[in-house]
């Protein structure tokens, strides 16, 4: 399906760019590891591509040389964490802006698990929404207390620890989530060697468990291991034997293939608006007939009036994002608001019209 993804940009590594295809816009990352190095050549990387800013919360990293830094340490100038919130926020507003916050683990220090994690939640949604790119630096050790309610909100979330390297979550990268690698660096240059079995063995169990809605003490008990050995194997760490594999799979009912089937797909499509603000007209966001549904954004200028480009004979459905904007009929001119809605079944809509001094966007919807 088409959908309209936005500009990819570097991260700055090679083999990142292979693995997650770039960074968009909007793009929250997680890096979660226990190894320094690794850790300082990802944001090196990332600051190589253009100016970036560094958050630097934790005494205990070394600060990056030539960035423009917001010195968030005890007794600095943003050691109050809300006035660095608010900064980072304020940073993050700035066109092409990319941050690097060094670290969960201090925030977690700082504010307590439920603190920090509240802050993450208000902050990461904001520099989504303004376009910047943002690295967050952490380990399990230090952030695990918040790293499940993390995932939830952030775009990507990428666990490094213990040598292995894993994509937990990359939004709009399906055929990069789940597939683990052995990690070397070796002067600046990263190397990421899949590993096959533990990646489909890790998302294999993944999946089962939670389509099944069992924890991993219920599947080691089924499987005859510990929640250990089911964790470090969902984790791509250890392997299972094939007996325990076996085991398991009779257990539920499956075969070794659907066990170690690996779905790349992940059931849904996102279609990203369209971040350039002079852009106007009809935008496609999901411009697939197959689908049975298509969606379009439409900007509208200070008092600017469009049309669809061709007259649609199915359902057709206009959601207003904002503004004032009047919708032309065969007859009918009816006019919504922000939050409006207006579903057309006998009609056809002909055109719209922002009624207002200010941009206006407004959804598009069809049914083939």
């Amino acid at each position: 399906m088409a959908f309209a993804p936005g500009e990819f940009l570097s991260t700055g590594d090679p083999a990142l760019d292979g693995l997650l295809g770039g960074l968009l816009p909007g793009d929250n990352v997680v890096w979660v590891g226990d190894d320094d190095a690794l850790h300082d050549h990802i944001e090196k990387a990332l600051i190589s591509t253009g100016p970036t800013t560094v958050f630097q919360l934790a005494d205990s990293l070394g600060v990056p040389r030539g960035v423009d830094l917001v010195d968030a340490r005890r007794g600095r100038p943003h050691a109050d964490l809300k006035l660095a919130e608010r900064e980072m926020v304020r940073r993050g507003a700035e066109p092409g802006a990319r941050l690097v916050v060094r670290d969960l683990d201090t925030l977690v220090r700082r504010l307590g698990a439920e603190g920090a994690l509240a802050l993450f939640t208000r902050t990461c949604p904001r520099l989504f929404d303004e376009g910047a790119i943002a690295y967050w630096r952490a380990t399990r050790r230090g952030s695990g207390a918040i790293l499940d309610g993390v995932q939830r909100v952030t775009q990507c979330v990428i666990d490094h620890t213990g040598g292995r390297l894993r994509v937990l979550k990359a939004e709009n990268r399906p055929a990069a989530v789940g597939r683990i690698f052995e990690v070397s660096l070796r002067g600046d240059r990263l190397t990421l060697e899949e590993v096959r079995a533990a990646s489909r063995l890790a998302e294999g169990l993944r999946r089962l468990r939670t389509a099944r809605n069992l924890t991993q003490s219920e599947l080691g008990r089924l499987a005859g291991v510990s929640p250990s050995a089911i964790s470090q194997a969902e984790a791509g760490r250890r392997g299972l034997s094939l007996d325990t594999l076996l085991t398991l799979a009779q257990a539920m009912n499956v075969s070794l293939d659907d066990l170690l089937a690996y779905h790349p797909e992940p059931g849904y499509v996102l279609a990203r608006r369209d971040r350039i603000p002079a852009r106007r007209g009809v935008v496609p966001l999901l411009d697939d007939p197959s689908a049975g549904l298509r969606a379009y954004l439409v900007i509208l200028g200070p008092g600017e009036g469009g049309e669809p480009g061709t007259v649609h004979k199915g359902a057709e459905l206009v959601l207003v994002g904002n503004g004032v904007v009047q919708i032309m009929l065969n007859e009918e001119t009816p006019v919504l608001r922000g939050g409006d809605a207006v579903l057309v079944t006998q009609d056809a809509i002909r055109g719209w019209r922002n009624l207002l001094p200010e941009t206006a966007r407004l959804f598009w919807i069809v049914r083939d």
